[in-house]
Order: C-alpha cells, then sequence, then structure tokens
C-alpha cells in the first residue's frame, strides 16, 4: 500500500513538472502592424522557455523561426486579406491574428455629373485605380483610364450612373449616382426682321411611352428687355417625328427676335425663323 502511494505521488509531480513544458509552446498576442501593400509585420509574444514556432499563413505552412517575437511578411499581394497563426514547435498552443488587408484597394468612386437635355458630363475620383467602368442604367458603356465622360441622353430622363474602379492586381470598388436631365429649352436670335415673321422647324418626341408637346414663343428684343410677340406649338405622339411651317407674328417692326423652343421630351432637328 505505502509502495502504492509513493508512486502515485510520484505521477502527480511528474505531471505538474510536465505542465511547464506543455504550456510554455504556446505563443500569444499575435498582430500585426507596418502594413503596406505587400508586407507587413507579424509580431507575437513567447511564453517563458519558448524559442521557436511556426509561421502560418491563411491556414498553410509558411515559415519556421527561432529566438524572435516578430517576422516581417513580404511578397504578399495588394488588396488581400490575410490571417496569421503562429504556433509553438511541438503544437502545443498557437495565437491567431485579426483578418489584415493590405493596401492598395481602390476607392469608391466619388463622382460629379451635370446634365443639359442632350449630354451628361461626369467626373470621378478614386484612389489605387487604373481603369474604369462605366455603366448607365445597368448596362456597360464603356471602359476607360479617364476620370470623366460625356455621353449623350434624352430630356426629362433619370439615369443611373455606376462607376467601377479597378486597381492594378484586378480588386474593385464602385459607387452609383442618380442623374436627371432637364427638358428641352433653346433659344435662337435673329437681328434685322420685320413685317410677317415665319417660323419653320422640323421635331422629334424623344419618348416611346408618351405624347407631349413643343412649344415656340417669339419675342422682340429692345435692349436688356423684351416684347412677347407671337407664338406656336404642335404635339408629338410616342416616338412621332414632325415639321411645322408657320407665321409667328405679323406687322412686326424692324428689329432682333429671340425665339425660345421647349418641350418636356421632343428636340427640335433643324429651325429657322425669318420675315418676308
Amino acid at each position: 500500500m505505502k509502495k502504492r502511494m509513493i508512486k502515485v505521488l510520484m505521477g502527480l509531480v511528474l505531471m505538474v513538472s510536465l505542465i511547464p513544458a506543455l504550456t510554455a509552446n504556446a505563443a500569444m498576442y499575435a498582430s500585426t502592424s507596418s502594413v503596406t501593400s505587400n508586407s507587413l509585420q507579424l509580431n507575437w509574444t513567447l511564453q517563458a522557455g519558448e524559442n521557436a514556432v511556426q509561421i502560418y499563413k491563411n491556414g498553410s505552412f509558411y515559415v519556421s523561426t527561432a529566438n524572435t517575437s516578430s517576422y516581417p511578411m513580404t511578397g504578399l499581394s495588394p488588396c488581400t486579406t490575410y490571417y496569421f497563426e503562429v504556433r509553438g514547435i511541438g503544437s502545443y498552443g498557437s495565437t491567431s491574428t485579426s483578418p489584415v488587408t493590405t493596401l492598395g484597394c481602390p476607392s469608391a468612386p466619388v463622382i460629379t455629373a451635370s446634365a443639359t437635355y442632350n449630354s451628361i458630363s461626369l467626373s470621378w475620383s478614386a484612389s489605387n485605380a487604373v481603369e474604369y467602368d462605366l455603366y448607365v442604367d445597368g448596362a456597360l458603356y464603356t471602359t476607360t483610364t479617364a476620370t470623366s465622360y460625356s455621353l449623350s441622353a434624352a430630356p426629362s430622363r433619370s439615369y443611373a450612373i455606376k462607376v467601377v474602379a479597378r486597381n492594378a492586381t484586378g480588386q474593385t470598388a464602385q459607387s452609383t449616382k442618380g442623374v436627371a436631365t432637364p427638358a428641352f429649352f433653346q433659344t435662337y436670335t435673329q437681328s434685322g426682321l420685320s413685317g410677317n415673321i415665319v417660323l419653320s422647324a422640323g421635331f422629334t418626341n424623344t419618348s416611346s411611352t408618351s405624347g407631349t408637346y413643343i412649344y415656340f414663343t417669339l419675342y422682340r428684343v429692345s435692349g436688356s428687355s423684351s416684347t412677347y410677340a407671337g407664338s406656336a406649338s404642335a404635339y408629338l405622339s410616342p416616338g412621332q417625328s414632325s415639321s411645322l411651317s408657320t407665321t409667328l407674328a405679323s406687322g412686326q417692326p424692324l428689329g432682333t427676335y429671340r425665339l425660345e423652343a421647349s418641350s418636356t421630351t421632343a428636340v427640335v432637328g433643324g429651325l429657322s425663323f425669318y420675315s418676308n
């Protein structure tokens, strides 16, 4: 019985003596610092008695190192997420970093826009980008290395503009901006007119779903003031093209005249006004 007790006590002593050896190899507090687009510093804390560790990158063995609590990780890819594990030799314990993303990701483009009834002028800015995909209403419109672009548009329309910025290794970031074009409005000025003022114009309704009117208003201009002289209008069915030839005003004095043409969705294809 006494011998058995002695053996049990010796076993307990042996187990207690092994605890430091089992836990000494557990590296702790793994972290990263000095992150660039292709490198970073991996750091950890060695426990007492520990001198060698194994480093795993994204779950795969990378390197073994000894007598240090940091390691320079080089040759990384830009804009790529990594996590690292530091294991004590013998796999008695390990410590892992939080996921870390290297620099070099493109930033979401900051889009600015201005619109007329028939065009949209765009510009944008983004860091770490080498080219851009421009989408209009969900469809790819063009790919460009420039940071500005002008595209054709129709009046009284809302457009969804998306710019996707891409860096040199293919990672992307994107932004979307809504842009609305105004209704059609144009002015035409002619000097030396008198008597009967005649309009000749062709026009097209750009909407395929809604009918619209196009309006023509004539003013006699004197200095900074203007006087109404006459008007005309025409109705257009969806998608219809038509023309108009009419006398806007009769018996007008010699002078300068301004003609205004306006419509929600119709645009003028060609216009002249003159006296006869």
